[in-house]
């Protein structure tokens, strides 16, 4: 009896590793970027976003999402997380935007302006972080980080 539930767990597991390298999709394969920001809604304690993710599928194979999540830190403090259903299925080397969900908290809006006020005229910087669902035994972890340029003057030219 133990025998056999031994061999049949090395049967599942050499049965998951070949599984997961005929996927071939990793975290290097996928670069994941925010394209847009719109507030939806904004309340006292929290505000929700409309987010544009841009995903970039950098292997030979398609990528089918099934969903996924976000979370997004501005100037290294927590801004916000989201989460979205939407499925889209990208082609090898391409890429597609979808539309997520954002939550941020009244903390989060305090934080950011603190951060423009402390880099009045420096860049800000953001990193986004989380996972694809392919609707299979294995998702996608992405991670990446970036720095948006503020205007320094209004389009009137007044100083910010």
């Amino acid at each position: 009896m133990h025998r056999h539930c031994v061999r049949s767990a090395l049967i599942g597991m050499a049965l998951l590793l070949s599984a997961c390298s005929t996927l071939g999709i990793s975290s290097n394969s996928v670069k994941v970027t925010v394209s847009n920001i719109e507030i939806i809604e904004a309340t006292l304690m929290e505000q929700l976003y409309r987010v544009t993710l841009r995903i970039q599928n950098r292997s030979d194979k398609p990528l089918p999402i099934t969903g996924g999540s976000f979370d997004l830190e501005l100037n290294g403090r927590d801004f916000g997380s989201g989460v979205t259903n939407q499925a889209a299925t990208i082609d090898p080397f391409s890429d597609a935007q979808i539309d997520v969900r954002m939550v941020s908290t009244v903390f989060g809006i305090v934080r950011l302006i603190q951060g423009l006020q402390d880099r009045r005229g420096e860049p800000l910087s953001y990193e986004i972080s989380g996972y694809l669902s392919t609707g299979g035994l294995v998702g996608v972890p992405f991670s990446d980080s970036g720095e948006i340029e503020l205007p320094t003057e209004s389009p009137r030219g007044d100083a910010l």
